[in-house]
C-alpha cells in the first residue's frame, strides 16, 4: 500500500515570498478535506474509511460545552467513523454531534482550528499550521514518527474504541 503523507510548512512566508506558497498550500489541503468531509456528510463514511479529526480547543470558533473544554484544554481529537450524528460541512467549518461518555456533545469547528487529519483506512494523514508555531516540515520518517506518537497508526492492528469518544493517546503508546 502506498502512504501518502503531507505537512504545510508552519513558518510565515518570507518577506520576498510573494506567490505565498505556504498559505497557498495549506488552503488548497484544507479544502480538500473540506470537500472529504462534504461527501462524507451527504453519503456517509463508505469502504472501511473513518477520520480521526485533531483540532485546538481554544482556536476562535470552536464550540464545545465547558466541561469538554476543561478536559481538553489546547486540542482534542475526535474519530468519525460509526457513532456521529448530523455532520454538516460548509466554507468556514464543520459541525457533529458526538457522545462522550454518554453524553451529547455538538462540536462546531472551523477550518482554522483543524491541527491533523488521518484516514487509517488508506494511511493518509495531513498536518496543519494552527498557531503559527516555527517547526520546521518534517520528512515522512518523522511524521509517521509523530502520529506513532499521537497513537494514530495501523502497524499494531489494536482495536479502536468507539466512534464518538475521546481518544486517549496515551492507550495507543508502546510501554
Amino acid at each position: 500500500m502506498t502512504r501518502y503523507e503531507s505537512q504545510i510548512m508552519s513558518d510565515t512566508s518570507p518577506p520576498d515570498d510573494i506567490y505565498q506558497y505556504a498559505e497557498r498550500a495549506q488552503a488548497a489541503l484544507l479544502g480538500m478535506i473540506r470537500e472529504i468531509m462534504a461527501e462524507a456528510a451527504r453519503d456517509g463514511l463508505r469502504g472501511g474509511h473513518h477520520f480521526y479529526l485533531t483540532f485546538s480547543t481554544q482556536s476562535p470558533g470552536v464550540a464545545m460545552s465547558d466541561s469538554l473544554r476543561a478536559a481538553h484544554e489546547s486540542e482534542i481529537t475526535i474519530v468519525l467513523q460509526n457513532q456521529y450524528e448530523d455532520l454538516n460541512v460548509d466554507d468556514e467549518k464543520f459541525t457533529v454531534r458526538l457522545y462522550f461518555n454518554q453524553k451529547q456533545e455538538d462540536l462546531v469547528v472551523p477550518w482554522a482550528a483543524l491541527r491533523k487529519f488521518y484516514d487509517p483506512s488508506v494511511a493518509f494523514g495531513l498536518m496543519f499550521d494552527v498557531d503559527g508555531s516555527d517547526e520546521e516540515a518534517l520528512n515522512a520518517d518523522e511524521m509517521e514518527a509523530l502520529f506513532a506518537e499521537d497513537g494514530i497508526h495501523d502497524d499494531d492492528r489494536k482495536p479502536e474504541p468507539p466512534a464518538g469518544e475521546v481518544v486517549s493517546l496515551d492507550s495507543f503508546r508502546d510501554k
